[in-house]
């Protein structure tokens, strides 16, 4: 037996086997994707989850199924979501939410990250102040300017004649929202937020928030923290500026215990196999396994879920920690109530 088709089947194995005690069910999120990858996580996901609107994750987050439910979500905008990905998710009837950076869409500037592999590719070893752990360290405006002037220096663009690497448009955006799709938004830009000030992080929340709803005349169903990084106080600061969903890259599944603002995502790539994309899955059950790929690693293990007891609902306990982190800083740890 080949590796591929063993590691095949321990996945499905494995992932049948948790089904069987697990409630609740994935948020899973992706970024590009061709065609043909497209057909293959739809395929290998719809055989043990039932895809589900983002409108309807609360409701299912509270029922019991035969089948977990699957919430498929893109981040950051590419135009390839809009031209290659959606047009065959609505041919085969998946719905899915995509997280767009308000900034990008409809411009002319590549992602600071597609520049970066733009000069990983032509430079192969890059120096130590352009390593990418270096990068996710700095605020914005700092990452930006350095991969402005490396590029510059080097002679290195991003080719946005590709669909994978270029922004979709606004109107790309609104056609989703037409289609049935949910579009929600990812930052104002793609800074990692919680290298932010306090106060550029909550505009740069706010005002993608502000201009999703602005742009497809409607409410903005929810708020994906760029990479991933968040803390309690940014997630409740994007649900209070009417984001109805506020999600992570925690990478476990969701159920009860987590509430609207504080969702978890299981990260799967393009070049993922049937095998791997279950054996992830299965992992992401046991809730500790895997490690953040927000560059945090296990962290998320030592935060705690709400259990819901009679008479407290997520919005009351919203209310209770947003009283009591009022004058809290944005980027210390914060005790979760109970």
């Amino acid at each position: 037996m080949s590796f591929d088709r063993a590691l095949n089947r321990a996945g499905r194995l494995s992932l049948e086997f948790v089904r069987w005690f697990k409630t609740g069910g994935v948020i899973v999120n992706e970024h590009v994707l061709s065609l043909e990858q497209t057909r293959r996580h739809v395929e290998v996901l719809g055989r043990s989850f039932d895809f589900i609107h983002l409108s309807d994750l609360q409701n299912r987050i509270h029922a019991r199924n035969k089948k977990p439910f699957c919430l498929l979500t893109f981040d950051d905008g590419k135009r390839s979501n809009a031209t290659v990905v959606a047009p065959e998710l609505k041919r085969l009837g998946v719905p899915a939410a995509f997280f767009v950076v308000t900034s990008s869409l409809g411009g002319h500037t590549p992602f600071w990250f597609d520049r970066y592999w733009a000069l990983r590719a032509k430079l192969g070893t890059l120096p130590q102040g352009l390593a990418l752990p270096v990068l996710k360290q700095l605020p914005y405006r700092v990452l930006a300017a350095r991969i402005e002037q490396a590029c510059a220096q080097y002679g290195v663009e991003a080719d946005l004649r590709n669909d994978d690497i270029c922004p979709m448009s606004w109107e790309e955006a609104r056609r989703l929202h037409q289609q049935g799709f949910s579009v929600g938004a990812h930052g104002h830009t793609h800074a990692i937020l919680t290298r932010e000030t306090k106060a550029d992080a909550f505009e740069n929340i706010a005002t993608s928030i502000r201009m999703v709803s602005a742009e497809i005349a409607a409410p903005c169903p929810g708020f994906a923290f760029p990479n991933g990084n968040y803390t309690p106080e940014l997630a409740l600061h994007a649900f209070d500026c009417g984001a109805c969903a506020v999600l992570t890259t925690e990478p476990v599944w969701v159920d009860e215990t987590f509430p609207l603002w504080r969702l978890p995502r299981v990260q799967l790539f393009c070049g993922h196999s049937a095998g791997v994309i279950h054996l992830k899955l299965a992992l992401a059950a046991s809730g500790w396994m895997l490690s953040n790929p927000d560059g945090t690693g296990r962290g998320y293990r030592a935060m705690r879920r709400f259990r819901r007891r009679p008479g407290h609902n997520s919005e009351s306990l919203i209310e209770h920690f947003a009283a009591g982190a009022a004058g809290s800083a944005s980027h210390r740890p914060v005790n979760l109530p109970e």
